[in-house]
Order: structure tokens, then sequence, then C-alpha cells
């Protein structure tokens, strides 16, 4: 009977529990030989009389973190026993009950439940609990990025190693801070194109028991798509990994797309493999890769995607990493560049249509700026964001006015610098060769929410060109007539000295 219990017990503990051992009561003409608890051996009894409480010492991390954590919620729940804890037939039922798990056990309905948050010191007592089997449960709370450990078992009294019984336990689950991120590997996709996208989501401790032995009860990631994107891979096509740790598609989890829906769940293998990994890698994690097509841009140019991480009744959802809350945005703006003659808006009454620019990532040099090294044009979309467009954009407008090139949906990082750069100037004038800083401004196209740049690139007219003289049909025929007799003498010349 003892080697029974010392072994049930240890397995019902969950979530890196520190605990005494359970009490055990062996009664006269029992077979006690092979290795006993030491309640067996001392033949301690125990009081069914006696009430004791029930500390949880609530922390964060592995098991043997010291960081205690306040708010976290605890139910305990009385067990239905058909045998007292004082008798053999008591024990050698919980242990059974022990055997088939926290989740089977049958709740006595005469116990009124009790639901408790921990405090400051991260410790939550239960008190006047009369001598028997519980269950605690945590309970998820809302916003905590925190594990929920499994529920498990204790039973009232415990016995401490020096074989002493305890009627007012202590036991310490412990929970990880879990922060799953999302991050997009955009590439100047627009419209037609694809978005990578990785999820990276932390491995659970997952629950320890006395014995060491670890589990990972749930592990799933999903992610529900932006309606402006549609999964570019079959389900095949996504990838899965952890670390070095080998995952086999077929045994070690699945992956099923739903519609706009993507999810990855882990088997019994796949989750022992994980538990075990994680053992030896604490910082182990599990990545989703898989490609997006962008279908459309919404017209206040952010397409906002968020996964899930799911641990056991706790859905946490990813960022977009570091200290970035909230979902992982790609970003799409609008520009507007004023074309400038010679420093004003028309000249000779034109203005500077058909000045064409291309917009390039840059950076500051001094008091200007450079296309970034590396960098390609960067194309946008039509203005309804349905289409894409070319990466050249052309000044347009009435010649009473400033041309102005107007850009849509093009695809910014917001820490970074953009430049216009003239690839084309209108008929008589120089191209701008100093890339543009393109200023980011408060001001909104009418009807969208799409932040606006703008900048202001000035042509100097091609003076030289128009300063070279001019030369009429006749005067160019003289001059060709004595260019020819010039290179007859000259031929002449040379072959009379050859003769001679």
């Amino acid at each position: 009977m003892s080697r029974l219990l010392s072994k049930t017990f240890a397995i019902a503990l969950a979530a890196g529990v520190a605990v005494s051992s359970p009490a055990a009561l062996a009664a006269p003409g029992d077979d006690t030989s092979g290795t006993q608890t030491p309640a067996a051996s001392a033949r301690q009894t125990i009081d069914a009389s006696k009430t004791g409480s029930l500390t949880i010492d609530k922390r964060a991390g592995d098991p043997g973190a010291t960081d205690h954590l306040e708010g976290m919620k605890f139910k305990i729940e009385k067990i239905k026993l058909d045998n007292a804890l004082d008798t053999a037939a008591g024990w050698t039922e919980a242990g059974n009950i022990v055997a088939e798990g926290a989740a089977q056990a049958t709740k006595d309905e005469s116990f009124t439940e009790q639901t408790l948050e921990t405090n400051k010191e991260g410790t939550a007592k239960f008190s006047n609990l009369p001598v028997g089997m519980y269950r605690v449960t945590e309970l998820p709370v809302e916003g905590s990025k925190y594990t929920v450990g499994s529920p498990f078992l204790v039973t009232i009294p415990l016995t401490e190693n020096d074989g002493s019984i305890n009627y007012n336990p202590t036991v310490s689950p412990k929970n990880q801070l879990i922060q799953p991120t999302k991050t997009s590997d955009n590439k100047n996709a627009n419209v037609g194109d694809t978005i990578k996208y990785t999820i990276t989501a932390p491995v659970p401790a997952g629950d320890v028991d006395q014995s060491g032995d670890r589990s990972i009860p749930e592990l799933e990631i999903s992610d529900d798509l932006n309606k402006h994107l549609d999964y570019a891979d079959s389900a095949e096509n996504v990838s899965v990994s952890a670390g070095s740790l080998a995952l086999d598609s077929k045994t070690d989890y699945t992956v099923t797309i739903n519609g706009k829906n993507l999810r990855v769940a882990f088997t019994k293998e796949g989750l022992k493999k994980l538990a075990d990994a994680r053992a030896e890698t604490p910082d182990l994690q599990v990545k989703v890769e898989f490609n997006a097509g962008v279908l459309s841009i919404p017209a206040n140019g952010q397409i906002e995607n968020t996964a899930t991480e799911h641990i056991k009744d706790n859905d946490i959802p990813t960022t977009p990493g570091g200290d970035v809350e909230g979902p992982t945005v790609t970003h799409y703006n609008d520009v507007s560049i004023t074309k400038n003659l010679n420093g004003e808006a028309t000249e000779d009454d034109k203005n500077g249509s058909g000045a064409q620019f291309q917009i390039f990532e840059c950076t500051e040099q001094g008091s200007k700026w450079s296309v970034a090294e590396g960098a390609e044009p960067i194309k946008g979309a039509n203005s309804e964001g349905t289409a894409a467009a070319d990466a050249t954009i052309e000044a347009k407008g009435d010649s009473s006015q400033a041309a102005v090139a107007d850009g849509y949906f093009l695809q910014f990082d917001p820490d970074k610098n953009y430049c216009a750069v003239e690839t084309k100037a209108p008929a008589g004038y120089l191209v701008n060769p100093d890339p543009q800083h393109l200023e980011k401004t408060s001001t909104k196209r009418s009807g969208t929410e799409r932040i606006l740049y703008t900048a202001t690139v000035n042509d100097v007219k091609d003076n030289i060109w128009g300063k070279l003289p001019a030369t009429g049909m006749r005067t160019m025929l003289i001059i060709l007539g004595l260019g020819a007799l010039l290179f007859i003498g000259g031929a002449a010349y040379q072959l009379k000295r050859r003769n001679a």
C-alpha cells in the first residue's frame, strides 16, 4: 500500500508544485514490507476530527523561482471519499482516485468550494479544511500572460520528509510568463504580393510532478488572418519547428487551414517531445512560418494581424516584439510631391507636368539625404487600394498651378526615412539629382486615415542648350560644302606625296 501511495501522489502533483508527501496510515496486520513512507513505517495515526489549512504560494517561472505573483486565482473543492483517511481503506481509495487523475475525481457536494486570490506576497490561504482530499484548480485571469497550472489533488494532512504529519501544508505552483510574438517580412509587398509571417511561441515549462516528470497538457497556435489577406500556402507547406528538436508533421502536430483560420495543434507525442526538450532548454520556442497574399489594402492603410498561443485555459495574443504591445501592423501611406520650376509653381505659362519620381528608403548624410544601400523603388497601389501600381509616379495638374505627383498605399516602416528621387524632368529642365526627404504630415487625404508624406522638388531650366547658336539650312549647306572641299583637297595632297 505504501509503495502505491508514494508513487501515485507524486504523479498527481502538478505545475512544479513543491509539497510534502501525502500522509499514509498502515493498519495493524497490513503488509508493510518494502519501501514505505515515513508515516507508514512510524504507524502514525491521523485525527479525522481535526481541521487544517492549505496555503498556495504562487511563483513566477520554472520550479525553484522566487518571484511571487499577486492576483492569481485558485479554487479548492473537496473530493468525495467513501472511506475516511484515518483508515487503510481510505488511503487505498485515495490512491485509486489519484491514479484516475484530478479531472475525474468526484466533487463532495457537502463542501462549499472556495475561491481566493493571491496577495502581495503571492499567497492564498484556505482555512478550516476538514481532513480529506481536495482538488486545487488555478483559474485563468483575464489579460494574464502567465501559464495556468493543471488541477492537482492534495490531502489534508500531508507528511513532511521527517515523517511528521502536517495539517497546514503549503504548496508552491509555478507559472511561466509567456509572450508569443508575430513578425512580418514584408519586402515592399503590395496588392498581389505575399507577406511572410513568423509566429514565435515560447514552450511552457509544463507540469512537473514530485518525481521530476514533466508534461505539457495542451499547446496550440492559431491565426485568424485579416480580411485583406489570404493564405498563400497550403497546410502542408506551413513550416513548424522548435529549435534543433526534430518534429514530425505526421505524428507530432497537425496543421489545418479553414478559410482565414490557421491552426497548429500538437499531439500527445509532440507534447511529450516538447516537454522533454523544455526541461533542458528553458528558452525553447515553437516557430510557425507561412506566406499570406495581399488581396487589397484597407482605407486606413494598416493591415493588422494577431495570432494566439493557447496553453490550457489561457489564450495569449501575439505582439510585434520588444516593448510594443498590440497587433502586428503593415503600414501603407500616401505621398504627394509638388513640382516647382526655378523656384516657382509655373514658368512661362507652364508647370512641371510630366516630371517622374520614384520613392526610396534613404538616410541622412550631413545636410543631405542619400538613397539607402541596396534600396529598391517602392511601388504603391491605385487610389482604391485594389490593384498594384508602378513604382514610378508622374506629376500632373492644370498649368495654372504647380504640378503634383501623387502616390497611394506605399509601404513604409514608421521608423525609417524615405525620399523622392526625380527620374525624368519636364522638357527644357534639368533633373534634380538630390533625393528629397519626404516629411510626415498630420494632413490626411479626404476620406482616408492614411498618413501623408510630402516633398517639394525644384528643377532649373537647361540654359546651356538654349544658348547654343541656331543654324539655318542654307548656312548648314555652306558649312558642309566647305568641309567636303577641305576633305578632297587634303586627300589629293596626301596622294600626290605618296606618288612622289
